[in-house]
């Protein structure tokens, strides 16, 4: 689960990224995986840099690396692209909805953003004052 304002430790995004590993006790991944995790998520930065300056749309990329290197098969995520420009938002969804379809995990997500839902939906449901207004699924 990724909340929509996620937390980042002190330290650096290696550090960051492997936090839930340890944690869980599961084998820490290799600096390839960290690699490609930060490429998936269109975070185009060293893993050795600090977290302290990070923007909140870098934060939040770092949190949703830390979530996928946990390798869960199902994935909630709160605005997980709320803080990005709409280039890095399509570019770091469409790696998310690929990673999730290839891996047969599923994805839900909250958003607010119309870009997103046009571009990536499957099924949606739209809620209004805790009221179902709607209920689609989308055929791909």
């Amino acid at each position: 689960m990724l909340s929509q304002e996620p937390g980042v430790f002190p330290g650096n995004i290696r550090e960051n990224l492997l936090m839930g590993l340890r944690f869980s006790e599961k084998p820490l991944a290799t600096e390839p995986e960290l690699e490609k995790i930060l490429q998936l998520v269109q975070l185009k930065m060293t893993l050795d840099n600090p977290t302290a300056n990070l923007s909140l749309g870098e934060r939040q990329r770092v949190a949703l690396g830390r979530v996928l290197l946990m390798n869960p098969q199902v994935l909630l995520l709160d605005e997980p692209s709320s803080a990005l420009d709409e280039t890095t938002e399509h570019l770091m969804i469409k790696s998310l909805v690929d990673f999730t379809r290839k891996g047969g995990k599923t994805l839900v997500m909250v958003t607010h953003s119309k870009k997103v839902i046009e571009n990536f939906q499957m099924r949606v449901i739209q809620l209004k004052k805790n009221q179902t207004l709607s209920d689609k699924e989308v055929p791909r």
